[in-house]
Protein backbone atom coordinates (compact mmCIF):
# COMPACT_ATOMS: atom_id res chain seq x y z
CA UNK A 1 0.00 0.00 0.00
CA UNK A 2 1.56 2.87 -1.08
CA UNK A 3 2.23 6.44 1.27
CA UNK A 4 2.12 5.23 4.75
CA UNK A 5 5.41 3.66 4.87
CA UNK A 6 6.02 7.01 6.89
CA UNK A 7 3.44 5.89 9.72
CA UNK A 8 4.84 3.87 12.79
CA UNK A 9 4.42 0.48 12.79
CA UNK A 10 1.74 -0.41 14.83
CA UNK A 11 -0.59 2.28 12.80
CA UNK A 12 0.38 0.47 9.65
CA UNK A 13 -0.87 -2.67 10.89
CA UNK A 14 -4.56 -0.72 11.72
CA UNK A 15 -4.33 0.56 8.47
CA UNK A 16 -3.88 -2.90 7.00
CA UNK A 17 -6.49 -4.49 9.16
CA UNK A 18 -9.56 -1.95 7.92
CA UNK A 19 -7.91 -2.54 4.80
CA UNK A 20 -8.36 -6.25 5.31
CA UNK A 21 -11.75 -5.97 6.39
CA UNK A 22 -13.24 -3.80 3.78
CA UNK A 23 -11.46 -5.74 1.08
CA UNK A 24 -14.91 -7.42 -0.04
CA UNK A 25 -17.87 -5.19 1.11
CA UNK A 26 -18.50 -1.88 1.98
CA UNK A 27 -19.69 0.03 5.13
CA UNK A 28 -23.64 -0.63 4.46
CA UNK A 29 -23.02 -4.28 4.26
CA UNK A 30 -20.81 -4.47 7.39
CA UNK A 31 -23.26 -2.94 9.52
CA UNK A 32 -26.61 -4.64 7.98
CA UNK A 33 -24.44 -8.11 8.62
CA UNK A 34 -23.47 -6.85 12.73
CA UNK A 35 -27.18 -6.02 12.62
CA UNK A 36 -28.71 -9.47 12.03
CA UNK A 37 -26.06 -11.01 13.60
CA UNK A 38 -26.78 -9.89 17.57
CA UNK A 39 -30.69 -8.55 16.45
CA UNK A 40 -31.13 -11.94 14.35
CA UNK A 41 -34.56 -11.54 11.54
CA UNK A 42 -37.76 -12.90 12.88
CA UNK A 43 -38.45 -13.76 9.06
CA UNK A 44 -37.41 -17.28 7.55
CA UNK A 45 -36.82 -15.85 4.46
CA UNK A 46 -34.81 -12.87 5.49
CA UNK A 47 -30.88 -13.07 5.39
CA UNK A 48 -29.60 -14.33 9.15
CA UNK A 49 -25.38 -14.90 9.97
CA UNK A 50 -26.12 -18.28 11.78
CA UNK A 51 -27.15 -19.74 8.50
CA UNK A 52 -23.98 -18.73 7.13
CA UNK A 53 -20.80 -19.73 9.65
CA UNK A 54 -17.96 -19.21 7.42
CA UNK A 55 -19.34 -15.62 6.84
CA UNK A 56 -19.78 -15.00 10.66
CA UNK A 57 -16.61 -16.59 11.60
CA UNK A 58 -14.73 -14.65 8.98
CA UNK A 59 -16.55 -11.18 10.02
CA UNK A 60 -15.43 -11.86 13.22
CA UNK A 61 -11.60 -12.38 12.43
CA UNK A 62 -11.50 -9.63 10.87
CA UNK A 63 -13.52 -7.38 13.50
CA UNK A 64 -11.55 -8.06 16.39
CA UNK A 65 -7.83 -6.55 15.06
CA UNK A 66 -9.99 -3.45 14.83
CA UNK A 67 -10.33 -3.25 18.12
CA UNK A 68 -7.11 -4.29 19.56
CA UNK A 69 -5.10 -1.98 16.95
CA UNK A 70 -6.93 0.97 17.75
CA UNK A 71 -6.73 1.07 21.04
CA UNK A 72 -3.16 0.23 20.79
CA UNK A 73 -2.20 3.41 18.90
CA UNK A 74 -4.74 5.39 20.08
CA UNK A 75 -4.91 4.90 23.72
CA UNK A 76 -1.32 2.96 24.74
CA UNK A 77 1.12 4.44 22.68
CA UNK A 78 2.36 8.05 21.91
CA UNK A 79 0.45 9.49 19.07
CA UNK A 80 1.72 9.02 15.55
CA UNK A 81 0.98 12.78 14.92
CA UNK A 82 1.45 11.82 11.15
CA UNK A 83 -1.28 9.60 10.70
CA UNK A 84 -3.24 12.09 13.14
CA UNK A 85 -3.15 14.84 10.27
CA UNK A 86 -3.57 12.22 7.76
CA UNK A 87 -6.85 11.06 8.43
CA UNK A 88 -8.44 14.81 10.20
CA UNK A 89 -10.70 16.69 7.35
CA UNK A 90 -11.94 20.04 7.86
CA UNK A 91 -15.59 21.39 6.93
CA UNK A 92 -15.02 22.01 3.22
CA UNK A 93 -13.90 18.08 2.97
CA UNK A 94 -16.14 17.04 4.51
CA UNK A 95 -18.79 18.32 2.08
CA UNK A 96 -16.72 17.02 -0.65
CA UNK A 97 -17.25 14.15 0.62
CA UNK A 98 -21.40 13.72 0.90
CA UNK A 99 -20.77 13.92 -3.18
CA UNK A 100 -17.98 11.62 -3.55
CA UNK A 101 -18.81 8.86 -1.00
CA UNK A 102 -21.56 6.14 -1.01
CA UNK A 103 -22.01 6.06 3.01
CA UNK A 104 -21.91 9.26 5.41
CA UNK A 105 -21.52 8.47 8.92
CA UNK A 106 -25.14 8.64 10.77
CA UNK A 107 -23.73 7.96 14.74
CA UNK A 108 -20.58 10.31 14.24
CA UNK A 109 -20.62 13.79 15.29
CA UNK A 110 -19.25 16.68 12.94
CA UNK A 111 -16.12 16.40 15.58
CA UNK A 112 -15.89 13.14 14.87
CA UNK A 113 -15.94 12.98 11.54
CA UNK A 114 -13.45 15.94 11.48
CA UNK A 115 -10.83 13.60 13.78
CA UNK A 116 -11.63 10.03 13.68
CA UNK A 117 -9.36 10.18 16.70
CA UNK A 118 -12.10 11.49 18.80
CA UNK A 119 -14.09 8.03 18.51
CA UNK A 120 -11.61 5.85 19.58
CA UNK A 121 -10.96 7.86 22.71
CA UNK A 122 -14.88 7.44 23.04
CA UNK A 123 -15.34 4.16 22.58
CA UNK A 124 -12.42 3.03 24.87
CA UNK A 125 -13.25 5.37 27.42
CA UNK A 126 -14.87 2.57 29.59
CA UNK A 127 -14.00 -0.77 28.08
CA UNK A 128 -10.46 -1.70 26.90
CA UNK A 129 -10.44 -4.12 23.87
CA UNK A 130 -10.08 -6.72 26.14
CA UNK A 131 -14.10 -6.11 27.03
CA UNK A 132 -15.50 -5.94 23.17
CA UNK A 133 -13.19 -9.70 22.40
CA UNK A 134 -14.79 -11.24 25.26
CA UNK A 135 -18.46 -9.90 24.72
CA UNK A 136 -17.75 -10.72 21.06
CA UNK A 137 -16.76 -14.35 21.24
CA UNK A 138 -19.58 -15.28 23.25
CA UNK A 139 -21.78 -13.76 20.65
CA UNK A 140 -19.56 -15.71 17.91
CA UNK A 141 -20.62 -18.70 19.51
CA UNK A 142 -23.89 -17.63 20.30
CA UNK A 143 -24.40 -16.88 16.78
CA UNK A 144 -22.79 -20.11 15.31
CA UNK A 145 -25.50 -22.61 17.56
CA UNK A 146 -27.89 -20.01 16.81
CA UNK A 147 -28.98 -19.33 20.36
CA UNK A 148 -28.23 -15.90 20.39
CA UNK A 149 -31.46 -14.37 22.53
CA UNK A 150 -29.92 -10.50 23.53
CA UNK A 151 -32.03 -8.57 26.64
CA UNK A 152 -30.89 -5.12 25.13
CA UNK A 153 -29.92 -3.60 28.00
CA UNK A 154 -27.74 -0.72 28.41
CA UNK A 155 -24.79 -2.79 28.86
CA UNK A 156 -25.20 -4.45 25.92
CA UNK A 157 -26.68 -1.73 23.58
CA UNK A 158 -23.31 0.61 24.07
CA UNK A 159 -21.40 -2.59 22.94
CA UNK A 160 -23.29 -2.70 19.64
CA UNK A 161 -23.18 1.23 19.45
CA UNK A 162 -19.71 1.44 19.82
CA UNK A 163 -19.11 -1.02 17.85
CA UNK A 164 -21.14 0.85 14.69
CA UNK A 165 -19.15 4.01 15.24
CA UNK A 166 -15.97 2.83 15.25
CA UNK A 167 -16.58 0.74 11.97
CA UNK A 168 -17.75 4.27 10.70
CA UNK A 169 -14.75 5.42 12.17
CA UNK A 170 -12.64 3.15 10.21
CA UNK A 171 -14.69 3.36 6.77
CA UNK A 172 -14.02 7.06 6.63
CA UNK A 173 -9.99 6.53 7.40
CA UNK A 174 -10.37 3.60 4.75
CA UNK A 175 -11.80 6.03 2.14
CA UNK A 176 -9.04 8.56 3.14
CA UNK A 177 -6.41 6.73 3.43
CA UNK A 178 -6.44 3.53 1.79
CA UNK A 179 -8.89 4.51 -1.63
CA UNK A 180 -8.32 7.88 -1.47
CA UNK A 181 -11.82 8.79 -2.43
CA UNK A 182 -12.30 11.61 -0.35
CA UNK A 183 -9.58 13.53 -2.17
CA UNK A 184 -11.17 12.35 -6.01
CA UNK A 185 -12.29 15.86 -7.82
CA UNK A 186 -15.91 16.65 -8.19
CA UNK A 187 -15.34 18.81 -11.58
CA UNK A 188 -16.91 22.03 -11.87
CA UNK A 189 -20.41 21.49 -11.39
CA UNK A 190 -20.33 20.74 -7.70
CA UNK A 191 -23.89 21.33 -7.65
CA UNK A 192 -25.02 19.17 -9.73
CA UNK A 193 -23.08 15.97 -8.59
CA UNK A 194 -24.49 16.78 -5.12
CA UNK A 195 -28.13 16.21 -6.96
CA UNK A 196 -27.13 13.20 -9.09
CA UNK A 197 -25.94 11.42 -5.89
CA UNK A 198 -28.96 11.85 -4.52
CA UNK A 199 -31.49 12.04 -6.60
CA UNK A 200 -31.05 10.24 -10.10
CA UNK A 201 -34.42 10.20 -10.92
CA UNK A 202 -34.28 12.90 -13.28
CA UNK A 203 -36.99 15.90 -14.14
CA UNK A 204 -37.85 16.92 -17.71
CA UNK A 205 -36.59 20.30 -18.27
CA UNK A 206 -39.96 22.25 -17.41
CA UNK A 207 -40.05 20.76 -13.50
CA UNK A 208 -36.26 21.65 -13.61
CA UNK A 209 -36.91 25.16 -14.37
CA UNK A 210 -39.82 25.48 -12.00
CA UNK A 211 -39.85 22.73 -9.04
CA UNK A 212 -42.81 24.58 -7.67
CA UNK A 213 -44.52 23.31 -10.70
CA UNK A 214 -43.92 19.47 -8.88
CA UNK A 215 -45.95 20.83 -5.85
CA UNK A 216 -48.73 22.36 -7.70
CA UNK A 217 -49.61 19.53 -9.57
CA UNK A 218 -49.18 17.20 -6.25
CA UNK A 219 -51.82 19.07 -4.18
CA UNK A 220 -54.00 19.23 -7.35
CA UNK A 221 -53.94 15.23 -7.02
CA UNK A 222 -55.54 15.50 -3.33
CA UNK A 223 -55.76 17.50 -0.36
CA UNK A 224 -53.15 17.73 2.33
CA UNK A 225 -55.65 15.95 4.74
CA UNK A 226 -55.87 12.99 1.78
CA UNK A 227 -52.14 12.94 1.46
CA UNK A 228 -51.84 12.59 5.31
CA UNK A 229 -54.40 9.54 4.99
CA UNK A 230 -52.72 7.56 2.22
CA UNK A 231 -49.17 8.15 3.97
CA UNK A 232 -50.74 7.10 7.00
CA UNK A 233 -52.40 3.22 5.09
CA UNK A 234 -49.13 2.86 3.39
CA UNK A 235 -47.25 2.85 6.58
CA UNK A 236 -49.61 0.61 8.46
CA UNK A 237 -49.12 -1.33 5.67
CA UNK A 238 -45.67 -1.31 5.37
CA UNK A 239 -45.18 -2.16 9.17
CA UNK A 240 -47.58 -5.04 9.74
CA UNK A 241 -46.72 -8.69 8.76
CA UNK A 242 -48.46 -10.70 6.32
CA UNK A 243 -50.42 -7.68 4.80
CA UNK A 244 -49.89 -6.29 1.12
CA UNK A 245 -51.21 -3.78 -1.00
CA UNK A 246 -54.10 -4.82 -3.51
CA UNK A 247 -54.00 -1.46 -5.24
CA UNK A 248 -50.32 -1.32 -6.46
CA UNK A 249 -50.19 1.07 -9.09
CA UNK A 250 -51.88 3.66 -6.68
CA UNK A 251 -48.80 3.52 -4.41
CA UNK A 252 -46.12 3.55 -6.58
CA UNK A 253 -47.84 6.23 -8.36
CA UNK A 254 -47.65 8.42 -5.02
CA UNK A 255 -43.94 6.86 -4.16
CA UNK A 256 -43.24 8.69 -7.91
CA UNK A 257 -44.69 11.62 -7.00
CA UNK A 258 -43.47 12.29 -3.48
CA UNK A 259 -39.76 11.60 -4.97
CA UNK A 260 -40.63 13.94 -7.01
CA UNK A 261 -41.31 16.53 -4.16
CA UNK A 262 -38.03 15.41 -3.00
CA UNK A 263 -36.24 16.47 -6.03
CA UNK A 264 -37.96 19.58 -5.82
CA UNK A 265 -37.59 20.61 -2.49
CA UNK A 266 -33.75 20.00 -3.15
CA UNK A 267 -33.66 22.62 -6.09
CA UNK A 268 -35.55 24.83 -3.95
CA UNK A 269 -33.35 24.74 -1.61
CA UNK A 270 -29.89 24.75 -3.69
CA UNK A 271 -30.78 27.47 -6.02
CA UNK A 272 -32.83 29.64 -3.10
CA UNK A 273 -36.20 29.97 -4.55
CA UNK A 274 -39.49 31.88 -3.54
CA UNK A 275 -42.44 30.64 -5.03
CA UNK A 276 -44.26 33.73 -6.96
CA UNK A 277 -48.10 32.79 -7.26
CA UNK A 278 -47.96 34.82 -10.11
CA UNK A 279 -46.15 32.81 -11.69
CA UNK A 280 -47.29 29.49 -10.77
CA UNK A 281 -51.44 29.88 -11.14
CA UNK A 282 -52.65 27.16 -8.58
CA UNK A 283 -54.51 24.21 -10.84
CA UNK A 284 -58.11 23.68 -10.58
CA UNK A 285 -58.57 20.14 -10.82
CA UNK A 286 -60.90 16.88 -9.86
CA UNK A 287 -58.86 14.45 -6.99
CA UNK A 288 -59.45 11.03 -6.78
CA UNK A 289 -62.38 11.47 -4.63
CA UNK A 290 -64.53 13.41 -7.58
CA UNK A 291 -63.84 16.76 -5.59
CA UNK A 292 -62.54 19.80 -6.97
CA UNK A 293 -59.52 21.11 -5.19
CA UNK A 294 -59.30 24.77 -5.57
CA UNK A 295 -58.04 27.36 -3.48
CA UNK A 296 -60.76 27.60 -0.94
CA UNK A 297 -59.38 23.71 -0.28
CA UNK A 298 -56.07 25.08 0.00
CA UNK A 299 -56.99 27.79 3.52
CA UNK A 300 -59.33 25.23 4.86
CA UNK A 301 -56.44 22.64 4.84
CA UNK A 302 -54.40 24.79 6.83
CA UNK A 303 -55.88 23.00 10.04
CA UNK A 304 -54.02 20.34 8.80
CA UNK A 305 -50.86 21.16 9.61
CA UNK A 306 -50.10 20.16 12.84
CA UNK A 307 -46.76 18.25 12.56
CA UNK A 308 -43.88 20.87 11.82
CA UNK A 309 -42.33 22.94 14.44
CA UNK A 310 -44.13 26.86 15.38
CA UNK A 311 -40.66 27.96 13.49
CA UNK A 312 -41.20 26.19 10.39
CA UNK A 313 -45.19 26.49 10.23
CA UNK A 314 -43.91 30.34 10.52
CA UNK A 315 -41.58 29.83 7.86
CA UNK A 316 -41.43 27.20 5.93
CA UNK A 317 -38.37 28.07 3.97
CA UNK A 318 -36.51 27.34 7.36
CA UNK A 319 -37.80 23.73 7.05
CA UNK A 320 -36.86 23.36 3.10
CA UNK A 321 -33.27 25.01 3.68
CA UNK A 322 -32.57 22.81 7.02
CA UNK A 323 -33.93 19.23 5.64
CA UNK A 324 -33.14 19.27 1.83
CA UNK A 325 -28.84 18.48 2.27
CA UNK A 326 -27.61 15.36 0.52
CA UNK A 327 -27.05 12.89 3.63
CA UNK A 328 -31.14 13.69 4.66
CA UNK A 329 -32.28 12.98 0.85
CA UNK A 330 -30.63 9.99 0.58
CA UNK A 331 -31.70 8.15 4.43
CA UNK A 332 -35.17 9.30 2.99
CA UNK A 333 -35.22 7.85 -0.55
CA UNK A 334 -33.66 4.62 0.55
CA UNK A 335 -36.46 3.91 3.50
CA UNK A 336 -38.83 5.08 0.60
CA UNK A 337 -37.33 2.01 -0.95
CA UNK A 338 -38.06 0.16 1.86
CA UNK A 339 -41.48 1.21 2.46
CA UNK A 340 -42.62 0.70 -1.32
CA UNK A 341 -41.15 -3.27 -1.34
CA UNK A 342 -42.51 -4.26 2.02
CA UNK A 343 -46.17 -2.63 1.03
CA UNK A 344 -45.69 -4.88 -1.96
CA UNK A 345 -44.71 -8.05 -0.15
CA UNK A 346 -46.24 -9.99 2.14
CA UNK A 347 -43.27 -11.67 3.31
CA UNK A 348 -41.18 -8.10 4.00
CA UNK A 349 -41.80 -5.46 6.74
CA UNK A 350 -40.16 -2.46 7.78
CA UNK A 351 -40.90 -3.05 11.78
CA UNK A 352 -37.33 -4.53 12.39
CA UNK A 353 -35.85 -1.41 10.49
CA UNK A 354 -33.82 1.15 12.58
CA UNK A 355 -36.09 3.72 14.10
CA UNK A 356 -34.97 6.36 11.48
CA UNK A 357 -36.55 4.56 9.25
CA UNK A 358 -40.15 3.75 11.09
CA UNK A 359 -41.70 6.71 12.41
CA UNK A 360 -39.35 9.21 12.03
CA UNK A 361 -39.23 8.67 8.61
CA UNK A 362 -43.15 8.89 8.53
CA UNK A 363 -43.14 12.32 10.54
CA UNK A 364 -40.65 13.97 8.20
CA UNK A 365 -42.75 12.93 5.35
CA UNK A 366 -45.42 14.47 6.58
CA UNK A 367 -43.86 17.71 7.62
CA UNK A 368 -42.33 18.04 3.91
CA UNK A 369 -46.08 17.61 2.73
CA UNK A 370 -47.12 20.54 4.87
CA UNK A 371 -43.61 22.90 4.59
CA UNK A 372 -44.93 22.62 0.85
CA UNK A 373 -48.53 23.21 1.56
CA UNK A 374 -47.79 26.16 3.08
CA UNK A 375 -45.38 27.81 0.81
CA UNK A 376 -47.63 27.21 -2.06
CA UNK A 377 -50.57 28.33 0.08
CA UNK A 378 -49.38 31.66 1.09
CA UNK A 379 -46.78 32.62 -1.77
CA UNK A 380 -44.24 35.39 -1.04
CA UNK A 381 -45.21 36.60 2.35
CA UNK A 382 -42.26 39.09 3.56
CA UNK A 383 -41.64 36.51 6.85
CA UNK A 384 -40.92 33.47 4.53
CA UNK A 385 -38.00 34.90 2.68
CA UNK A 386 -34.93 33.87 4.50
CA UNK A 387 -32.51 35.05 1.66
CA UNK A 388 -32.22 38.12 -0.78
CA UNK A 389 -34.37 37.60 -3.57
CA UNK A 390 -38.37 38.38 -4.03
CA UNK A 391 -39.28 36.82 -6.09
CA UNK A 392 -39.09 32.73 -8.07
CA UNK A 393 -38.10 34.29 -11.45
CA UNK A 394 -34.64 34.59 -12.18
Amino acid sequence: MEGISHFKKETVFFIEAIENFFSTDGIGYHLQFLKNWLNPPQNEFEYSPHKHPAKLLGFYEKLVPLFDYSDLIFNRSEADTEFIKAIAADECNLERELVLLTYSPKLLSSGEMKNPKLTFLDIFIFFESDSYKIVYKEWLLAGLENKLDLDWDQYIFLFYQNTKKMLEACWLIHERIVTKNSLKSIGRYYHMAIFENTSPLAFDQELFDNPFAAINFFFSLDSLAGHKLYLKNWYKTALAEGNRVSDAADYFFFYNKFTQLINAGYLIAVKKLVYANALNPRPEAVNDYGNVVSYNSYSIGLCEVNTLLAEHIENPYRFIESFFVPEKIKQLRLGLLEWLYAAFNHKSRIKLMDKEFLFEQYEVMMMVMEAFFLIISNPLENDYVYYERDNYAE
